[in-house]
């Protein structure tokens, strides 16, 4: 017999939980199919795990250069290594259990399957069949390894491997500095971890301002050297593998592929839903409300490779499930964009990027503030940074942000706040900098974009008392 469902969603990861969360407000008549391993890609292989080393790594790494204190022992012994990646999968599993314990008050509504469509309203379980009268993808992502690296497989690890090593490679190449690469690739070269990182642009990070492009890779070529250019592996040597840039080689232990990561689409049948798929096995669907053309079905999170960011995810999943229950469905407008790499100094990309405003020919100007000389990161030892706030010229309205920046996380999350809100930088400007703070590093840059728009010169900073 067919057991049919008001709702099926496919994939219990971050999109899939929280559309899950939001169908439950309406309806208890629903199921969630995952036949992998359970615990988000947050918390297995991703955000968690990834910012555990990262801590370990600069705890480590600011034990180093206190010869300002007369220290002599300025560089303590290499880090245990099998007691870093120990330290790090506790940590990990303890943020695992702790997605799974929450699904415990729905765990009946839970099917350790994989599933497969048949149509759009019907899946194939493998030894049942079930109908749904509105289907969720939410099937997460995988990382890429190209087809001719395969033959070198005991060599390579992905991102969702890295956490299993028993203890840190001697040395180390990383090919991809996407945000995970260059994380990743700070932290092992800061636990003495002889690492070279390879990458196809100078887009570190996902930045895309040239100029503050070639600030990341001067800054962070002094802890680790970065080759920009296409990658090559060479071969077996001994017990190692052979990697090459152009002229030079290195012969590693291990190589980190951090060179992006696809939807999990294989054997999912999406051929049978009756529309046209892209060159990527994906089919077309709506931005604002993730339904896949006029379907009953909807695609949210990593598996739509729209914008693989966790807060995105949920986003999307809740979206997807309030769509799935309402009578009509509703286009939701996105957050602002904000993308962090956890390396220190942090990098940034807020709102509106310096590729895209060029790609829509939007004019606007650029405030620009560097960290090298602010007050507070001298003080910190931190004092590497540039900040770049692109404003419209007519009226200053700040559009985004690209950044490298001690503690950036935050003085990213203000700018996001103040695009969302629809601040001009001049509206920025009256808000308080207190004094020795980071945040005082983006008034010159706030400035220099006031005075570089359209606006009335000059501008004071303050507001005026109102009318009585």
């Amino acid at each position: 017999m067919k057991k049919t469902y008001d709702a099926a969603i496919i994939g219990a990861g971050t999109a899939g939980l929280t559309a899950r969360e939001e169908i439950s407000k309406y309806t208890d008549n629903y199921v969630v199919i995952d036949g992998g391993t359970l615990g988000t890609t947050c918390a297995r292989v991703g955000c968690m795990p990834s910012k555990s080393l990262i801590a370990i790594a600069n705890a480590y790494h600011s034990q180093q250069g206190l010869e300002a204190l007369n220290r002599e022992d300025t560089k303590p012994a290499l880090p245990d290594g099998a007691k870093v990646m120990a330290h790090v999968r506790r940590l990990r599993d303890g943020f695992v259990s702790g997605v799974t314990k929450d699904m415990e008050s729905w765990r009946d509504r839970l099917i350790q399957k994989h599933a497969r469509f048949i149509d759009p309203n019907t899946l194939d379980l493998g030894d049942e069949i079930l109908h749904a009268d509105k289907i969720i993808i939410a099937v997460g992502s995988k990382p890429v390894i190209p087809e001719s690296w395969q033959k070198y497989a005991k060599y390579l690890i992905d991102t969702d491997q890295l956490f299993e090593l028993e203890t840190l490679p001697r040395k180390m190449a990383v090919f991809g500095l996407g945000p995970v690469g260059v994380e990743m690739a700070q932290a092992l070269s800061r636990m003495g971890v002889d690492v070279i990182c390879i990458t196809r642009s100078k887009a570190i990070g996902g930045l895309t301002d040239p100029d503050v492009q070639n600030y990341v890779l001067q800054t962070l070529s002094k802890e680790m050297p970065i080759r920009i250019g296409p990658l090559q592996i060479v071969g077996e040597t001994g017990n190692r593998l052979t990697v090459g840039f152009e002229n030079e080689t290195w012969n590693v232990d291990r190589v980190l592929a951090a060179v992006g990561r696809r939807p999990v689409l294989d054997g999912l049948g999406l051929e049978n839903l009756g529309v046209e798929l892209n060159d990527r096995g994906l089919p077309g669907f709506d931005e604002t409300t993730f339904q896949i053309g006029n379907l009953p079905v909807f695609i949210a999170g990593d598996a739509n490779g729209f914008r693989p960011l966790l807060h995105e995810a949920a986003d999307e999943g809740r979206i997807a499930g309030y769509n799935a229950m309402a009578p009509t469905v509703t286009g939701f407008q996105k957050r602002i964009y904000l993308g962090i790499t956890f390396c220190e100094p942090n990098i940034a990309v807020v709102g509106a990027s310096h590729k895209s405003l060029n790609r829509d020919k939007i004019e606007f100007v650029i405030g620009e503030s560097d960290y090298e000389h602010q007050g507070r990161a001298v003080m910190m030892g931190q004092n590497q940074g540039k900040v770049r706030l692109y404003a419209r010229k007519t009226d200053s309205l700040l559009l985004g942000a690209e950044l490298i920046a001690p503690h950036g996380e935050h003085l990213a999350h203000l700018l996001a706040w103040a695009i969302g809100s629809g601040m001009r930088t001049v509206d920025i400007l009256s808000m308080p900098f207190y004094h020795p703070a980071l945040e005082e590093g983006l008034r010159s840059a706030l400035r220099q974009a006031v005075k570089n728009s359209a606006l009335p010169k000059p501008q004071f900073e303050m507001r005026t008392c109102p009318d009585e």
